[in-house]
């Protein structure tokens, strides 16, 4: 793999196509964000209200929104790591 590495980093035009990657990446983490900033919006205070007596289900739809913010967070440090390179 990284004879790999060392063939891509020595072609021309790298820089462009690397920063073009970077930009998709950027725009696929604002789609994300805008997507799960809706879910949560639209379907929060459905699920609390739905689980409003069982403290295990309000757990459980906590652990969900905090999975989902995760994997958000990932995605966005994933992308701002990728500019680094």
């Amino acid at each position: 793999m990284t004879h790999s590495r060392s063939l891509a980093s020595a072609q021309p035009g790298g820089g462009a196509a690397s920063k073009n990657q970077f930009h998709r990446r950027l725009g696929a983490c604002l789609v994300l964000t805008v997507f799960n900033a809706t879910v949560i919006w639209k379907s929060a205070g459905t699920l609390y209200r739905a689980t409003a007596r069982n403290v295990l289900q309000q757990a459980g739809v906590t652990l969900l929104f905090v999975v989902l913010l995760g994997s958000l967070a990932r995605v966005w440090l994933l992308a701002l790591r990728s500019r680094t390179r």
